[in-house]
């Protein structure tokens, strides 16, 4: 991995990680616990926040009820005191001591009055420090009386000042401040419902308190008698039992402020101060965090609530903020006192947790240093590092043991690679499953054709190997089935053979061991067909029962065994499939020419015998020629397939006896010609006068054309040359005219009928000469009939693909075939070098099309079809080349001449070697190996095997350096 690992920038020794994970540890687990200590005590500060504000919430509204109570029992008392008949100062001041005890006994009650129908106004009023000033009270006075009698059209208005003694300290007489009781709301509630009321929410005019009055119609009807309750005192009692800092209001259903902490001095217009005045707890009371929740206003975060005071039928609620940090100022202080904790316990830990962890990583160094040499296949032998840590030591033992497993699987691998021999690799991959396994014994067996029949391939014992004749075959018997033969449905088997269970066929082979222990593990093809299995045992006195790790493994190491089996088979069917195929296609060119028959068939014998002739030779020239059993199979897949280019060669020029044959021979055309020309003579004889001369003239022309027929004929046989006078002969034979009276373009195929064409319509009958060339004798050569030119083929390409003219055909030198047709014959090793090429060969058989392609190249580079030269071909090339001349010159079934005699056919091969048209010390090795001999008793018949002697023509045989005078060609 060159150092790196993907998707990691950097990477850092392992001590160094482990201290910073537990340096990050520690951090974290101490933020954690201060964190959650701190929010602990937030939650329960705001939680202790939140009862106070209940217990808040009802204390005001008990507060409020016991106001109520309280000042509703005093208005009612009042309403039965004499001073609501009361008319004149004197009597009305005589009643001062119950009122002032009716204001003691309610400390939110700041007067208490009586208003008569004629407009009179007689209040007693509490001085406070917040009224004093306002009504320019001396310093020890306690009480205010205040007087308004109409004694005329204008109210007499007096004021007097009490001490604590009920004394008057002052009396004034004060301007008349426009009250007119009769207009207040207070009064006309009264007056209207004939029973104690509560007045609204209102301003009183003379304090400018707000409050609301209590108030009553007296019995009789003389007065209303109130008692003005402010609840402006109120703010001190939230102020008394809040946090520092809280802001707090109670507030009606209106939202209207009733009482504020702190207090506010501005008004609405109707006296009133509106919770807007309080944007904190405008935002609370807007917000969704009424039931006690941390919420924003002012840039600053609060704790708020908003409680409903219970029993008020009013509908007050006390709305109450208070801001958070006054709430979590001690869940910070412990927070800063446990985070300097942590830290002080970090520093004094650091030391130890390096130290710990080098001592943690040092094994796993090691153990990384073992995985680097596991991935790189180096298995070295050293002593293990042994850890403190349990696991890690452990950890370092199945390292160990899984480089032994490694070690194993790849000495596995290397059987199968290294060793060609079948037996071989399964005795060796069952030696090393063994002994991975941990196994005393094994044996692979192999299925046979017949069903429930296993043959053994492999055994071992204690391990050393056994031989597997030494193992009987398995076989089934259906009659006396036990679990053993599980194995037959695919399954893993495991258990112990004792005397009565084990298979009669093992008995022999396990006898001395028994009871064992075993594994049956089936080996399967990837399509689950039953291959083989591998029975391992084991003493039962040398271990406890097998557990499924161990036959888990076994399974896994079956995998190999399976692979490698099926390799085997695969290979095997795909070489026999292959070698039937290349007999079908050489079977079947030998079959389209029964002038041919054999030949594909018997080309491979000469040249495998000359070939093991060569790797047999221990001097000379070929003493260090060998052949692996790969290049023999090559060897073997060129020689059958040496011709099978002949398959595209039409039939009709492989089987081409004569000059005029096509299809069929011409011959016959010719010989009809000749007897309608005869014809012709007698006809035209007999219509003239006879004459004893003219008879005679008509018997020597008849005789004439029987004669010229009868060259004709023998010309088209083929003998081994035709003379310039026999050319001249058929020239002038071909000038003979006969009479064509009948159209010869009809019915005939479309591709005749077109070259017909090629020529201008005749009127008939017309006399037309007996032996012609003409124009749709020529097929010319197209696109689709050429070589491709990337093969560079050094053979010259006619430019007719076919010329059947009859004196063209006639006039062949030797031999039935036109250059077109020797060409097209020739083209065949072209087409086998194309077909071959193009056949996807597996490397070791990469040389097949030019081996194949190569035996009709010559030593001299006159050959075809790239003039190789003696240095350019390869011995099998040269060896393919006089196998393939000696059976055609011994084979009895060309077309063009019968096979000749043995002692012949050596001749012309000695001649041919000398002329460098094959290769002489192949052929002298040829000769002298007896190979032609070995050959003639098996493939020619006895009357062609005569006597040779070789003597004379290794003799005859000339040296690679000299060259001899050439000698005629066969």
């Amino acid at each position: 991995m060159a150092g790196k690992i993907t998707g990691l920038r950097s990477r850092y020794p392992l001590h160094i990680q482990i201290a910073v994970l537990f340096t990050l540890l520690i951090i974290s687990i101490g933020s954690v616990i201060v964190l959650f200590s701190h929010s602990q005590l937030s939650k329960l500060t705001e939680a202790s926040t939140q009862r106070q504000y209940q217990k808040t919430g009802e204390a005001i509204a008990a507060e409020l009820n016991s106001v109520t109570r309280s000042m509703k029992m005093s208005v009612n008392m009042l309403a039965q005191l004499p001073i609501i008949a009361a008319s004149t100062l004197e009597q009305r001041m005589a009643f001062i001591g119950p009122l002032v005890e009716i204001l003691k006994q309610n400390d939110y009650a700041n007067a208490v009055y009586s208003a008569y129908p004629n407009g009179d106004f007689f209040i007693l009023r509490r001085l406070s420090p917040s009224n004093r000033a306002l009504f320019n009270a001396p310093e020890n006075a306690v009480w205010l009386v205040q007087s308004n009698r109409f004694l005329g059209t204008t109210p007499e208005t007096q004021a007097f000042y009490l001490d604590t003694n009920q004394q008057v300290i002052m009396m004034k007489t004060v301007p008349f401040n426009g009250l007119d009781p009769r207009k207040r709301t207070w009064y006309q509630l009264a007056i209207k419902n004939q029973q104690l009321i509560t007045s609204p929410l209102y301003t009183f005019k003379g304090t400018g308190e707000t409050g609301f009055t209590y108030s009553i119609q007296t019995p009789d009807d003389h007065a209303v008698i109130g008692l003005d309750v402010s609840l402006a005192s109120l703010s001190l009692f939230l102020k008394q039992n809040l946090p520092q800092g809280s802001q707090a209001a109670i507030i009606n259903s209106a939202s209207e402020t009733i009482a504020s902490l702190p207090a506010q001095n501005l008004k609405d217009h109707d006296g009133l101060s509106s919770i807007a005045q309080f944007p904190v707890l405008q935002t609370l009371l807007t917000s969704d965090n009424g039931n006690g929740n941390l919420f924003t206003a002012q840039g600053q975060s609060w704790f708020g609530a908003v409680v409903k005071l219970k029993g008020q039928s009013s509908g007050y609620q006390l709305v109450i903020a208070t801001p958070s940090a006054y709430l979590t100022a001690d869940a910070n202080a412990i927070r800063n006192r446990s985070t300097l904790i942590a830290f002080a316990l970090l520093l004094l830990s650091l030391p130890l947790v390096w130290y710990f962890s080098l001592r943690i990583s040092r094994p796993l160094i090691r153990l990384r240093q073992d995985a680097d040499a596991i991935s790189n296949l180096h298995f070295d032998e050293r002593a293990e590092e042994r850890s403190v840590i349990e696991e890690v030591d452990d950890l370092h033992k199945a390292m160990s043991k899984m480089k032994l497993t490694l070690k194993q699987f790849i000495s596995m691998g290397s059987l199968l690679s290294a060793k060609d021999n079948f037996p071989q690799q399964m005795q060796g991959l069952l030696n090393e499953t063994s002994e991975i396994a941990a196994m005393s014994g094994g044996i692979i067996y192999l299925s046979d054709k017949t069903p429930g029949n296993f043959s053994p391939i492999a055994c071992n014992w204690a391990g050393k190997e056994s031989a597997s004749s030494e193992v009987a075959t398995l076989q089934f018997d259906p009659q006396y089935p036990n679990e053993f033969w599980q194995i037959l449905e695919g399954k893993t088997i495991a258990g112990v053979f004792t005397r009565e269970n084990i298979p009669s066929q093992l008995l022999m082979f396990c006898d001395r061991h028994l009871p064992l222990r075993y594994v049956a593990v089936p080996m399967q093809t990837h399509d689950q067909r039953l291959m083989g299995f591998l029975l391992l045992f084991k003493p039962v006195e040398a271990g406890s029962e097998h557990g499924q790790a161990k036959i888990q493994l076994i399974n896994a190491l079956v995998g190999s065994l399976s692979v490698a089996i099926e390799t085997q088979y695969l290979l095997q069917e795909q070489k026999t499939l292959m070698g039937s195929f290349i007999q079908l296609i050489a079977g079947a060119i030998d079959a389209k020419s029964a002038y041919t028959g054999g030949h594909c068939q018997r080309v491979p014998v000469i040249t495998k015998m000359l070939a093991k002739a060569a790797v047999e030779a221990k001097q000379g020239p070929f003493a260090d020629f060998t052949l692996s059993a790969n290049e023999w199979e090559e060897l073997h897949t060129a020689c059958w397939l040496h011709d099978c280019g002949k398959i595209t060669t039409p039939e009709a020029i492989v089987d081409k006896a004569t000059k005029l044959e096509m299809i069929y021979d011409r011959i016959h055309e010719i010989r009809m010609r000749f007897e309608v020309l005869k014809l012709e003579k007698e006809i035209s004889y007999l219509r003239q006068p006879a004459a004893e001369q003219q008879e005679q003239q008509l018997r020597n022309e008849l005789q004439q054309l029987d004669e010229d027929f009868y060259f004709i004929a023998q010309c088209n046989i083929g003998g081994e040359f035709l003379s310039d006078s026999a050319l001249a002969r058929i020239q002038q034979i071909a000038q003979y005219q006969w009479t064509r009276t009948l159209d010869d373009t009809a019915g005939i195929a479309w591709e005749e009928l077109a070259r017909k064409n090629r020529r201008p319509a005749v009127t008939l009958p017309v006399q037309e000469p007996l032996l012609a060339d003409k124009e749709e004798h020529i097929i010319y050569r197209d696109d689709k009939s050429r070589l491709p030119e990337s093969y560079h083929f050094k053979l010259k390409e006619p430019a007719l693909l076919y010329n059947h003219g009859e004196i063209y055909n006639l006039g062949i030198r030797r031999g039935t075939l036109t250059d077109e047709e020797r060409y097209k014959i020739n083209e065949h090793i072209m087409q086998t070098i194309i077909m071959l090429e193009k056949l996807p060969f597996p490397r070791t058989m990469a040389n097949v099309a030019v081996i194949a392609g190569g035996h009709h190249e010559r030593m001299d580079g006159k050959g075809y079809p790239y003039q190789l030269t003696h240095q350019q071909m390869s011995i099998p090339v040269r060896m393919m080349a006089i196998a393939d001349v000696f059976e055609a010159l011994t084979a009895a079934d060309r077309p063009y001449k019968p096979g000749k005699r043995l002692s012949e056919s050596l001749t012309i091969l000695v001649s041919m070697a000398n002329e460098n048209h094959l290769d002489r010390e192949l052929l002298r090795l040829f000769l002298e190996a007896g190979i032609w001999r070995d050959y003639a008793q098996s493939y020619l018949p006895a009357d062609k095997i005569d006597d040779v002697d070789i003597t004379a023509l290794l003799h005859k045989l000339a040296p690679l350096n000299e060259t001899p005078e050439p000698s005629p060609s066969p």
